[in-house]
């Protein structure tokens, strides 16, 4: 038995002692960047954000974060980097935006934090203070949590919990029994979260709470030597989590009770007939008059059996008033996969611990972030296998797109073993897991086997768009049967509700395919019911494709004819491209019109370069140092050199070019510029050689023989050696 004790404790001291590694996951979406970590439950975290940067601290000893894949999945445009300086040090989070971080938990061991866009009303936080040195831990782990200073933007948000600080307690050697039962005293204030750790001593109380907390601070400091405690009652953290429940956008509304949401009990085993026979033969009683409660009882077993439609024209006997009229009209939206209509009785309940999480997700058509999974899963395994069959890929795909990969996971293994779901419908779904866990092959197998697979009906069209939407991002081709595939079902669904995403869907492909001719046709063909958006966002994929891979021909036709609202609709992105190709190519004043657009002038100061190349190209040197003015970049100081070098200014373009660190040519223009001596630190420069031959043959010669013969004879000589010279110094200008 000795024995055994010895292995579990050598076990578990090699495991504290090995680092722990979480791997971070990453997924972009509409309006921001999650990053998803998975923890132990009731792990403790925090999570600052600043200005242009966030920390996030995980309670976790020598923790390591694995982030090689993180921008395998994700763009730049809101985390523009992630670093970690050794194990245990918090994970450092460069924002590339005006962007906040929010962390919140979700099903209790997924640690979300979605990186947002910051409203413009909203004030700018200030930057992050640097990590402070690591301290020495003379005495075992206390825990005692920092507290953010209140003005921190990490203050007030959901989840933003505090993480444990170890630190060292100076306490005084009055004896082991009082030291523990201080010890004890200060725990349970943390327990309570009523003591916190203040590190910057700015913890501010409510008027009422003051002299008491000072009192008690005093005291804590007197008994600990500690002057960088911040005390506050139960009273006052209850408050505070009252006031960060009403702030939240994500606040929870009642739930609705369960038994009101009891799918699986409305119907039984038997057939379908023989139970909807039963009601309707009480459906009506004498008068015609209709029996409220069995016209419910009829909706309930329509929805239990799958049928929204038939339980709508139902309740509609029961007329508007009747109870949960407009629960069950919702939950007949739900099955039929219908869109979310206002006056939803069961919105904002995804956080509820029962069936109003799964219902609420379900009639919303959406995955909140607060949702609560597990809530979701366990309504989902009760519900009849039927229904689970039809409504499985649907939360399926809603958990993708909100990034609970696990939970859609769980979901279609459910749905699979009712063996009557299609396959499909969990094959698409099954893709869009592929790419939210970064895995372009698997994606890329699953989107053509749905392409080709002739029971896959109205999956097909979609599963090509997002197959050549993948192409795109990758920066791919497209095949020919798949170009012709999308023409085909562009055309046969150009009426439906889908017919705009495969009509642009073929354009991009078009695109693709290098026919930029077609692409461009197409996209001029696009009638006036268009989405503007969408058609916006097509036009600008063509253009961007058309300036990186078309030939120059093509290219100048498409660019130089491009009609006014093609023109006015190119994004910034792309018309900075099309002007810097123009200039290659030499046509500086078209380059100039996409260069300085009027709708571009917010940002012109960014493009000043740009639009200085084009000006100087079109012969206006006098205009280009102008654009330039306030400007300081090596570049900049080329394009001014080139501008002084047109208008006769050598020297100065010979000074700008030694700042740049092109020396070969400001040497050049020194010389041209008459100047007697070269520049200092030109001196091994081609033009610097040859400025030093020029200035030896202008030289004159000092001394001559005496007499008239050898006089003669050192003429000749020296105007043999000068030929020699200007040989060689002509033979390096060329």
């Amino acid at each position: 038995m000795a024995r055994v004790w010895i292995i579990v404790l050598i076990g578990l001291i090699g495991t504290a002692v090995h680092a722990t590694e979480i791997d971070i996951r990453s997924g972009e979406h509409d309006g921001f960047t999650r990053l998803v970590f998975r923890i132990a439950p009731d792990t403790q975290w925090n999570l600052e954000s600043g200005a242009n940067a966030a920390r996030l601290t995980i309670d976790l000893p020598d923790v390591v974060y694995r982030y090689d894949t993180v921008f395998g999945r994700i763009p730049r445009t809101r985390l523009a980097a992630l670093t970690q300086t050794a194990p245990g040090a918090p994970l450092e989070m460069e924002l590339a935006c005006p962007c906040d971080a929010r962390g919140f938990v979700q099903s209790g061991s997924l640690l979300v934090v979605d990186i947002r866009p910051r409203p413009e009303s909203a004030p700018v936080p200030p930057a992050l203070a640097p990590l402070a040195p690591p301290i020495a831990l003379p005495l075992v782990p206390d825990r005692l949590s920092r507290s953010s200073p209140q003005d921190s933007p990490s203050v007030g948000r959901i989840g933003a919990t505090h993480p444990p600080a170890f630190s060292a307690l100076p306490v005084r050697q009055a004896g082991r029994a009082v030291e523990t039962r201080l010890y004890s005293r200060i725990l349970r204030g943390v327990d309570q979260d009523v003591l916190t750790l203040d590190p910057e001593n700015t913890g501010r109380a409510a008027p009422d709470t003051l002299a008491a907390q000072i009192a008690l601070a005093e005291t804590l400091e007197q008994g600990l030597g500690l002057s960088n405690l911040r005390v506050s009652t139960v009273v006052d953290r209850d408050l505070g989590r009252t006031r960060d429940g009403i702030a939240s956008p994500d606040s929870q509304l009642p739930c609705t009770d369960a038994s009101r949401l009891a799918v699986q009990t409305w119907g039984n085993d038997a057939p379908f007939q023989s139970q909807l026979a039963g009601l309707r033969a009480g459906l009506y009683r004498e008068f015609d008059a209709v029996d409220t409660d069995v016209a419910l009882q009829m909706a309930r077993l329509y929805l239990y059996f799958g049928f929204g439609a038939e339980a709508r024209d139902i309740l509609s006997l029961a007329g508007a008033n009747a109870q949960d009229h407009s629960l069950l009209s919702a939950l007949a939206d739900a099955v039929d996969g219908e869109p979310p209509r206002p006056g939803n009785p069961l919105a904002g309940q995804q956080a509820c611990d029962g069936p109003a999480a799964l219902w609420s997700a379900l009639t919303e058509g959406r995955v909140a972030e607060n949702a609560d999974t597990k809530a979701m899963l366990r309504s989902f395994a009760a519900l009849p296998q039927h229904l689970r069959a039809h409504l499985g890929p649907t939360l399926g795909d809603r958990l993708t797109e909100a990034g609970f990969v696990d939970a859609a996971r769980q979901t279609l293994r459910g749905t699979e073993r009712t063996r009557t779901a299609d396959p499909v419908s969990i094959e698409v779904v099954e893709a869009k897991l592929a790419e939210l866990e970064n895995k372009p092959d698997v994606q890329e197998e699953k989107l053509s086997r749905i392409v080709t697979d002739d029971k896959a009906s109205i999956h097909a069209p979609l599963a090509l768009a997002d197959l050549i939407e993948k192409r795109w991002a990758e920066g791919g081709d497209i095949s020919e049967r798949d170009l012709e595939l999308a023409a085909a079902f562009a055309h046969e669904y150009r009426k439906s509700q889908i017919g705009p995403r495969l009509e642009a869907a073929h354009i991009i492909g078009l695109a693709l395919a290098g026919r930029f001719d077609q692409a461009m046709l197409a996209v001029g063909a696009t009638g006036a019911d268009r989405d503007q958006q969408a058609w916006t966002e097509t036009l600008n994929r063509v253009l961007s494709r058309l300036t990186a891979r078309s030939d120059d021909v093509t290219f100048l036709r498409h660019v130089s004819m491009l009609p006014n609202d093609q023109f006015l609709a190119a994004e910034i992105e792309n018309a900075e491209p099309i002007a810097q190709r123009l200039i290659a190519l030499g046509f500086h004043e078209l380059a100039l019109r996409y260069a300085d657009r009027p709708q571009d002038r917010k940002g012109r100061h960014e493009r000043a370069e740009l639009i200085a190349r084009a000006t100087l190209g079109t012969g206006r040197p006098h205009r280009a140092l102008l654009e330039l003015a306030g400007i300081e970049s090596d570049e900049a100081n080329r394009i001014r050199a080139e501008a002084l070098y047109r208008t006769g200014d050598y020297s100065g373009a010979a000074d700008l070019l030694a700042q740049s660190g092109d020396l070969e040519r400001a040497s050049r223009y020194a010389w041209i510029s008459g100047a007697s001596d070269p520049m200092p630190g030109t001196e091994g420069t081609g033009y610097a050689e040859i400025h030093a031959i020029g200035k030896d043959l202008l030289e004159p010669e000092t001394e001559y023989p005496e007499t008239p013969l050898a006089q003669a004879r050192s003429i000749v000589e020296n105007s043999s050696s000068m030929r020699d010279r200007i040989a060689e110094m002509l033979g390096r200008l060329d």
